[in-house]
């Protein structure tokens, strides 16, 4: 009778740790779980070193970008796309490891497909700086709202009148920028010149409407199926660096691989490794101080890459040029501050909000570039039903 009394108990102990133990893994960047100005020291220092990462890592890696695509020297984007997505594939897998995310529900093929579009958007932006110079790929990736609008425009999607007028003024000061384009290039850019900036422009929509698709793909997947972060980056991460194989192969060039990786492998490196520790970074600061604080950052980190471009590289500016860098990087300002006081209206925020928030984020790492997002509408997220502890051991996002 006594044994039959102490088994249920060291049952109920053990299953009742188990539950908090994995409930405690499923809060990893929570609401509830994040840290506030109230922890002291702890929040700032940790802030301190998620800032001083992004920042770092970023602006390296578009320092390092526009120094392999100036001054006459071009990057195989096959190359860059197989040595960079190596790269990220193994930061994924290590950090998947290290978190315990379970395997995906997702269809292999599906995956697939969202590493297509992600190559194509990848393969297009760094084809345009052929074309262009960085500074503008930078500026025109705030375009991305465009070929999203236009598509949910024809799809019958309404949209706030203030968002039609913030995109028209980020369109009109790329253009004024890029109107005196011909000034900002050097004389060993040749191919950068005025006439060659149409082809670069239709090469970064093309690029902008791969990245519009990506994320719209990968939202309709989250709302049906479980993925992790890093899971979800290492399967697209994987499927992009398995295409660029392919494609190297079948375009027999090989032999033209081995010869980049001869002359550039050191750039390629540098990229592939400040790209994987930004997104690093990027997870960090958003499972300890939310998405917004995430967005913040990386709008900061934008306007320090234009500025540290246009010194390092001596980028003339003229005062059409100046007109439009000052229109642009506002109408960005602008956004971002009509996003976060709508979040900062909010009294409860979704854990769903909070869980979607990296893949936003880490998006192709996905784009590769940590150009995209932060100037985007966050798709919406449809409630997420509440669950037992028992059941929510997800090592999810």
């Amino acid at each position: 009778l006594e044994a039959k009394v102490v088994r249920p108990r060291r049952r109920v102990c053990v299953e009742t740790t188990f539950a908090q133990s994995r409930t405690s893994i499923d809060q990893m960047g929570s609401p509830s779980s994040q840290l506030t100005p109230a922890d002291g020291s702890l929040y700032w220092s940790r802030l301190a070193v998620s800032f001083v990462g992004i920042m770092v890592s970023f602006i390296l890696y578009g320092i390092t970008m526009e120094y392999a695509t100036s001054n006459g020297r071009k990057l195989h984007e096959l190359s860059l796309i197989f040595v960079t997505s190596s790269l990220y594939t193994m930061t994924a897998y290590a950090g998947k490891t290290i978190r315990g995310e379970p395997a995906t529900t997702v269809p292999t093929y599906k995956l697939f497909f969202v590493a297509m579009l992600s190559m194509g958007s990848t393969f297009f932006s760094v084809r345009s700086l052929r074309y262009v110079i960085f500074p503008v790929q930078v500026l025109a990736k705030s375009c991305k709202p465009i070929p999203v609008m236009l598509m949910g425009a024809l799809l019958g999607k309404k949209y706030a009148v203030k968002k039609y007028v913030n995109v028209l003024v980020i369109t009109l000061g790329v253009a004024l920028f890029m109107g005196g384009g011909a000034g900002a290039a050097k004389a060993d850019d040749s191919g950068k010149s005025a006439d060659m900036m149409f082809v670069g422009c239709v090469m970064l929509f093309i690029s902008l409407s791969f990245d519009g698709a990506t994320g719209a793909y990968e939202d309709k997947i989250m709302g049906t199926d479980h993925v992790g972060p890093f899971e979800l980056m290492f399967n697209i991460q994987l499927g992009k660096a398995i295409l660029a194989f392919l494609g190297l192969v079948m375009l027999n060039e090989i032999d033209y691989f081995f010869q980049m990786c001869a002359e550039t492998g050191p750039l390629l490196l540098v990229l592939g490794f400040t790209g994987a520790a930004g997104q690093v970074f990027i997870f960090v600061t958003i499972a300890q101080f939310g998405a917004l604080m995430c967005s913040l950052i990386g709008l900061g980190r934008k306007i320090t890459t234009l500025v540290a471009s246009i010194i390092i590289y001596q980028h003339p500016l003229g005062l059409q040029q100046l007109s439009g860098l000052v229109l642009a990087v506002g109408a960005m300002i602008y956004n971002f501050m009509d996003k976060s006081t709508k979040k900062i209206k909010k009294a409860v925020v979704e854990s769903r909000d909070v869980e979607m928030a990296p893949v936003k984020e880490l998006k192709p790492l996905i784009d590769d570039h940590g150009n995209a997002t932060e100037d985007d509408e966050p798709p919406s997220s449809p409630p997420v039903e509440p669950v037992e502890p028992v059941d929510q051991l997800q090592g999810g996002r």
